[in-house]
C-alpha cells in the first residue's frame, strides 16, 4: 500500500498518525508519503529522538522537503538511487525522495518535487528560521523534465509540497505550473493547512487527512 499525508512537524507530529485506521492497517512493506513538513529533518531538532519517534510508525515512510526542513542537515545524507530516482536514506525505513525525480513503486510512476517558499522571511531568519534551498531551482526543474521526458511525460501520481500558481489562492509555484502544464498525471497529491479537492485538476490538498492510494 501506498498512502500520503500532509506536514508532521513538531515534537508531536506523528501522534495523529497513530490513531488513524490507514496508518495502523499499514506494516512496513507499505510507505506512507509525507508531502514536505517532516518532523525529522525540521530545523534544531533532536534528530535520534525523532527518528525513532517514526521507526515506531508501523509503516515505511517516505518523504519531500518543504518549508521548515534545514538543509544543511538533509544534505549531510549522502544520494542513492532507488526504484528509478534519487534518495536520501535517513534511517532505516525513513527515506527522502529527491526533487525532479520519477520513482516506480507498485507498478505505479511517482514524479516527486519537494520545496516551498516560507512567506514574509528576511534575511534575519536566513539560515535559521528558512533556508534559501527550499526554493524549486532551475536545476529542479531540469531534472524533472528530462525524467518525464524519458518516462514519456506521464506519471500516475505527482507528490509535491507546494502547489502550481494557477490553482487558486495566493503564492503558488510558477515552475510547477509549468510541469502540470506538461505532464499527464493521473493524481496530484500536495501539501497545504487544510484537506480540499481540486477535482477540475485531479489534485488533493492534503493536511491532516491519509488518503490510501491501494
Amino acid at each position: 500500500m501506498i498512502a500520503v499525508t500532509g506536514s508532521t512537524v513538531g515534537e508531536n507530529g506523528t501522534a495523529r498518525l497513530l490513531k488513524d485506521e490507514t496508518v495502523l492497517s499499514m506494516s512496513k512493506s507499505d510507505q506512507l508519503v509525507i508531502l514536505g513538513g517532516c518532523g525529522i529533518t525540521e530545523a534544531r531538532t533532536d534528530v535520534d529522538a525523532r527518528v525513532k519517534q517514526y521507526r515506531d510508525l508501523p509503516c515505511s515512510v517516505l518523504f519531500i522537503d518543504g518549508s521548515t526542513d534545514d538543509y544543511d542537515l538533509l544534505a549531510e545524507y549522502p544520494f542513492f538511487p532507488w526504484n528509478g530516482g534519487k534518495t536520501r536514506n535517513i534511517s532505516r525505513g525513513i527515506t527522502y525522495l529527491a526533487r525532479g525525480q520519477l520513482f516506480s513503486l507498485g507498478g505505479r510512476s511517482l514524479l516527486t518535487m519537494g520545496g516551498a517558499p516560507t512567506p514574509g522571511r528576511d534575511d534575519t531568519g536566513k539560515y535559521y528560521t528558512w533556508w534559501p534551498e527550499q526554493d524549486i531551482s532551475p536545476d529542479d526543474e531540469k531534472e524533472a523534465e528530462l525524467n518525464l521526458l524519458e518516462g514519456g511525460w506521464r506519471a500516475d501520481y505527482v507528490f509535491t509540497s507546494d502547489r502550481p500558481r494557477g490553482w487558486g489562492g495566493p503564492g503558488g509555484s510558477e515552475v510547477l505550473e509549468r510541469l502540470a502544464f506538461q505532464t499527464d498525471y493521473g493524481s496530484w497529491f500536495f501539501a497545504g493547512p487544510e484537506d480540499r479537492e481540486f477535482p477540475d485538476y485531479r489534485a488533493v490538498q492534503v493536511c491532516d487527512k491519509v488518503i490510501s492510494l491501494g
